[in-house]
């Protein structure tokens, strides 16, 4: 079955999806989900520093152009889509876009010198009393530079990405296996 992030960016430059199969009633994953605990993302602190040292060494200042996602998409019980436009690779020198507010916004959207992305989540049956909690991330830039700009930054933060996208995943399962 396609997903609601297919439809927002369905032939992405980059991609990446984990999943957590969870002991506990689609409702309470649901509601994991839908009301994010600072918890989920304890472990990504350090990755997070890492990324304002480099950007401190760089630029002689903290990272503030971190992502501002904005709800795209929301099928209840089922998925939720959130989306957000930057130019992440820039390391805390990125120039400004205006917000992306809306889904109709961010479809819109195709200044070239930027990347959109979603980050979903999808809840899927895994046998009785099961829930198998996927995530994805689907990013597409707007122009070649762009594209080719991202794709060297890809290549260095994927795997913190992953382990960001994992402690959350771990996280909920903690949360919603009580």
């Amino acid at each position: 079955m396609p997903t609601l992030a297919e439809g927002f960016i369905p032939v992405p430059d980059a991609s990446e999806r984990h999943a957590i199969v969870i002991t506990a009633p689609r409702e309470r994953v649901w509601e994991a989900i839908r009301r994010p605990d600072p918890s989920d993302i304890r472990l990504a602190k350090p990755l997070f520093a890492l990324r304002n040292l480099v950007s401190r060494l760089l630029n002689g200042h903290e990272q503030r152009d971190m992502p501002a996602f904005t709800p795209l998409a929301e099928e209840t019980g089922r998925e939720v889509v959130l989306g957000t436009v930057g130019q992440w690779w820039r390391l805390g020198r990125s120039k400004g876009v205006d917000s992306v507010g809306t889904a109709e916004e961010f479809t819109a959207f195709d200044r070239p010198g930027y990347a959109k992305g979603t980050f979903s989540f999808v809840l899927e049956e895994a046998g009785p009393g099961r829930i198998r909690l996927v995530t994805e991330t689907r990013v597409a830039a707007t122009s070649p530079d762009a594209r080719r700009a991202f794709l060297r930054y890809w290549a260095v933060i994927r795997l913190g990405s992953g382990l960001v996208r994992w402690a959350i995943l771990s996280s909920i399962k903690a949360r919603t296996s009580r």
